[in-house]
């Protein structure tokens, strides 16, 4: 329990400064009480989900409150048709896939399994969606069913094989015959759902805004005159020292993975949920990856492929996901930024970093 308990309250992935987001404990306080700035907190997509607008002279508290609200019905609609063990679509998708069959994807959901896709072909399969089950393999795909031990390791086998001989998805709008293979695309839904509500309130009349959902965060425009500063999270925080860097963040997203979102331990060793698609097991050598870009698609799908490539080939992975905007922390606690993002990047007293073309 108490793993679990660690795992859960270590989710934490960003913070949004002058106003600080926290993932599952949260709370808001801007340093002036400002009416213009109306924020929405809910639970969806399995996380917590914080949207905070900056009201200009021309939307009313009431037209703002209607936003938010859209915003939460999209966000928690969404969330039940992506999750890959629901009632939804994704789940009625896999269990099809389960039965032998082939299955039509619906015509709203194609964009991202075409995303999903093309990402996966980039980062050369370093990006999964098809790693569903492997993901629940390992008791990944739900906090209350963290393991205490890793699987067996013919079982890792048996998936990582399916996995592999699975057809890849063409774009054509259906996919199968897949046996084993479950879809699940947490690895890149929320930073296309953010992206998509962030949208949706431009649409309305509020282009001022952070959409978080638990660290897959994105912000258009501007607070006031402000900027809006994103604090990146220190994956080992040491007393004092909560932070990694900050962020000034304009029209970006600033996506976080880290191996401690949800993770067990085991005879001493932690096992973090992102899965290397090529042995089944969780990649090990980087413990925190964030990207900042203006997709946050992109941003959230090559984050995780990024994590997986590692301390040694993360940056040529970059390259070729064009992907200039990043700073790691590897398992030995170095730090390393890009060279286009280190202007940019404020890091905390104590904390230094090397610069990587």
């Amino acid at each position: 329990m108490m793993r679990r308990r660690a795992a859960l309250t270590g989710a934490l992935v960003l913070l949004v400064v002058a106003g600080l987001v926290w993932r599952l404990a949260v709370q808001y306080s801007d340093k002036a009480d400002n009416p213009r700035v109306m924020r929405r907190e809910f639970l969806a997509m399995g996380t917590r989900i914080s949207v905070t607008i900056y009201r200009r002279d021309n939307r009313t508290p009431q037209q703002a409150d209607a936003a938010l609200t859209g915003i939460e019905r999209y966000m928690r609609d969404f969330g039940r048709q992506w999750w890959a063990w629901g009632d939804g679509e994704l789940g009625s998708i896999n269990r099809q896939l389960a039965a032998g069959g082939t299955v039509d994807i619906p015509p709203p959901m194609q964009p991202l399994f075409a995303r999903a896709a093309a990402i996966s072909r980039s980062s050369g399969g370093l990006f999964e969606p098809r790693i569903g089950s492997l993901v629940r393999l390992w008791g990944f795909d739900d906090v209350a069913r963290l393991r205490e031990r890793p699987p067996a390791p013919g079982d890792i086998d048996a998936a990582v094989a399916a996995l592999h001989a699975a057809p890849v998805y063409n774009g054509s709008g259906s996919y199968g015959p897949a046996p084993g293979i479950t879809w699940d695309f947490g690895a890149v839904a929320k930073g296309y759902a953010v992206d998509q509500a962030l949208a949706q309130l431009h649409s309305a009349g509020f282009d001022d805004a952070i959409v978080d959902a638990g660290g897959n965060l994105a912000v258009r425009g501007e607070k006031g005159d402000q900027p809006w500063h994103i604090a990146i999270r220190q994956p080992r925080p040491v007393a004092g020292s909560p932070f990694l860097a900050t962020i000034a963040a304009h029209d970006e997203a600033v996506n976080t993975h880290g191996d401690y979102e949800r993770h067990f331990e085991y005879q001493g060793r932690s096992y973090g949920h992102i899965l290397d698609p090529a042995s089944g097991y969780p990649a090990e050598s980087l413990i925190s990856v964030t990207v900042v870009a203006a997709d946050g698609t992109l941003a959230d799908g090559g984050g995780a492929a990024l994590f997986v490539a590692g301390a040694e080939r993360w940056r040529d992975l970059a390259r070729t996901l064009g992907l200039d905007e990043v700073v790691v922390v590897d398992a030995q606690g170095h730090v390393s930024v890009t060279s286009r993002l280190a202007p940019r990047l404020e890091l905390a007293t104590g904390i230094s970093a090397s610069v990587v073309n």
